[in-house]
């Protein structure tokens, strides 16, 4: 026993670490955007699989420590009916810790309760790494590939507050790698803990379907093709013991056994369920082109480049000395463990890149790419260690190589705790990437609204109010929210309230909604969190004091003409001016017509361009400006766009607004085009 943890001792030491940084920094975290459901039904079933209850009770939240993402609203009952999209193994998993860690001991905050379970599982990937590597190149280059893990930006800043990515990159990895043990040392227990971890997986996410690509060339490679004209080969296959063969047989037995035991959602009307599942991720996987400019001849190149960029400049030198190092050792030593690792690597890319696939956020979806390049850069380090050793000893050479790593470390200390925005030299950094509009470029997945309630935290006065202009209610975790500060839909717009309100921003986020665009052009901010100077979390306060000067008055254009028009049905108005327009006003007959204000709402800034606003009610536009819609009278809020006619097209041919009286425009009067 002893022997072994010496044999993994550096592995072991920074897995150690990985692990207690993460532990207590979690609370620095926020809360990714598709953690809430995942919490919620890990929850619902959790209860349901210890008390076979559909049910919350009312005993259930008499407890002194109660998850905030555990209420009535969302029990077994509601997602045996609604529970479509990503597995929820995981979430259960994350349930349980919560509910020893936090419910039952106390130990831990509510949102740390499941952040933990995603920190553990992470670090086990980081001791996988270092063991995958040491055992086939040695210590050093295990140190390396175990450093160039824990220190993936993405992969390190997203194993704090991810309940897929991370996780599913570290069961798909244990999953290729026991399999691989599996063949290589011909034992069936290597082959069993693989289906497990396949288990694990497919629980978390669907991206493990690809495992058999992933293995295809090194197994065609390791058994011969084709074998059936190889007499050694063919006896070789016999000689495999039988229980090999009974594991393998039982594999996706276990694999599709513990998806159905841990989805009840699947134990009634299992095919037509399992057929909506399958087209959740036939939706989000394929069909829409999120990334124009990087398609060529119909392959997306994005995933390429932006995983590039995503890695930090020292691991892609090693990585690239590790590729060819290792396409040279594959040739000449026919090592099928390299062939391995680059199947690895290039199915998780192709299978995003081919015509019709799709990928968005990034490259967070697709973290299993990075276990097999961090292993690749430690082949590179240490091939560029044993150069260096030619003209100096070895303990200084490893010594440099891990020096190398300083300045990535120092970066993560900076960038903290928002290290999965970065992106490396070679695409400009964060603000160049957020300059060429990247997609994905700043994208904290929900993260960054924390930094804007801690900064409420210390600066808002008492019983102050706040919201988001385009995010959700469960985007912030309440137990970070000073006691008397109040969340909620307080958005007042022109009538400035006071409200505070936080919205993260990205390259492609936040969406253009009157909510946010009216904070955007009308307040100044009272903070902003910036990352490589590029600003991704916003805190504005809705009030006259915050107000930008000259968009505060407003005055009723004069000159006005109303007209009506076939194609599309509509109500038109036509300005006198150019002028830059904050509201509309409609009165109209609500007799034998449908009250129902659905509309296309667009405009035109030179009487030639037309501009839609994406809008499609005044119920979007928060609050206040709901309140101001009478039986009779329509009140639409633009920020401040530059119009010299205004459109309404309602979606219902038959709605009241088609009966307009008349329209009133109204607009800054301090700010003329």
């Amino acid at each position: 026993m002893i022997k072994k943890i010496k044999y993994y001792s550096v592995g072991l030491i920074i897995t150690f670490v990985f692990l207690v940084v993460g532990i207590f920094t979690l609370s620095d975290y926020g809360i990714n955007i598709d953690e809430p459901i995942h919490f919620e039904r890990g929850n619902a079933y959790l209860d349901f699989f210890l008390t076979g209850r559909e049910r919350y009770t009312n005993q259930d939240f008499e407890s002194p420590r109660v998850s905030e993402w555990k209420y009535k609203g969302y029990d077994t009952a509601y997602f045996l009916k609604n529970d479509s999209g990503h597995p929820p193994l995981n979430g259960i998993l994350a349930a349980i810790s919560n509910r020893i860690l936090h419910e039952k001991l106390g130990i831990m905050g509510d949102l740390e309760g499941y952040h933990i379970f995603e920190v553990f599982v992470s670090s086990l990937l980081v001791f996988l790494v270092f063991v995958m590597t040491r055992s086939k190149y040695g210590v050093f280059a295990g140190t390396i590939a175990s450093l160039s893990m824990a220190l993936y930006p993405l992969f390190y800043g997203e194993s704090h507050f991810n309940i897929k990515d991370p996780v599913e990159a570290s069961f798909f990895a244990f999953t290729v790698y026991f399999f691989y043990l599996g063949v290589e040392r011909v034992k069936s227990k290597y082959f069993l803990l693989s289906g497990i971890f396949c288990a694990l997986a497919f629980g978390t996410k669907f991206n493990i379907v690809f495992f058999p690509i992933v293995l295809a060339p090194y197994l065609l490679w390791k058994v011969g093709f084709p074998f059936i004209t190889q007499r050694n080969k063919l006896r070789r296959l016999m000689n495999i013991p039988k229980s090999i063969y009974l594991v393998l047989l039982a594999y996706p037995v276990i694999v599709l056994g513990v998806h159905f035991a841990s989805r009840p959602f699947l134990w009634h009307d299992s095919i037509n369920h399992f057929i909506q599942i399958i087209q959740y991720y036939q939706g989000i996987g394929t069909g829409t082109d999120y990334q124009l400019r990087f398609l060529k001849y119909g392959w997306n190149f994005y995933p390429v480049i932006f995983s590039g960029a995503s890695t930090p400049l020292v691991i892609l030198i090693f990585f690239l000395i590790g590729a060819v190092v290792g396409l040279y050792l594959l040739k000449k030593n026919k090592d099928v463990f390299l062939l391995l690792l680059f199947s690895w690597i290039g199915v998780t890319l192709f299978r995003v890149s081919v015509p019709g696939s799709s990928i968005y956020g990034g490259v967070r979806q697709i973290m299993e790419y990075i276990p097999p390049l961090a292993v690749i850069a430690g082949i590179g380090a240490l091939y560029f260690r044993n150069l260096l050793a030619k003209y100096t000893s070895f303990r200084i050479a490893s010594a440099l190589v891990l020096l190398t790593f300083l300045p990535l470390i120092w970066t993560l200390i900076q960038m903290h705790p928002n290290q999965n925005l970065f992106l490396n030299s070679l695409i400009g950094g964060l603000k160049g990437a957020t300059e060429q509009k990247v997609p994905g470029a700043g994208e904290t997945m929900g993260n960054g609204y924390l930094q804007g309630i801690h900064w409420l935290n210390d600066h808002a006065e008492k019983d102050a109010r706040f919201g988001f202009p385009v995010g959700l209610g469960s985007n912030f975790p309440p137990q970070f929210v000073r006691s008397d500060i109040k969340f909620g839909g307080y958005f007042s717009g022109m009538q400035r309230g006071g409200e505070y309100m936080i919205e993260m921003f990205s390259a492609e986020f936040p969406i253009h909604r009157y909510t946010y665009d009216y904070l955007d052009r009308f307040i100044n901010p009272v903070y902003v969190k910036y990352v490589d100077s590029v600003p991704v979390v916003k805190v504005w306060k809705n009030d006259a004091e915050h107000t930008k000067a000259g968009y505060i008055d407003e005055i009723e254009e004069k000159s006005v003409v109303m007209e009506r028009t076939v194609d599309p049905l509509s109500i038109y108005a036509k300005l006198g001016r150019s002028a830059y327009i904050t509201r509309i006003e409609v009165e109209y007959s609500t007799t034998n017509c449908v009250q129902d204000n659905t509309a296309d709402y667009s405009y035109s800034p030179d009487g030639k361009k037309e501009i839609t606003y994406p809008d499609e009610s005044p119920l979007n536009q928060g609050r206040y400006v709901g309140s101001l819609q009478k039986d009779n009278k329509l009140v639409y809020f633009f920020p401040a766009v530059e119009a010299i006619w205004i459109q309404i097209a309602p979606r219902d041919l038959e709605s009241c607004i088609l009966k307009a009286n008349s329209m009133r425009v109204f607009s800054l009067k301090d700010i003329r085009p």
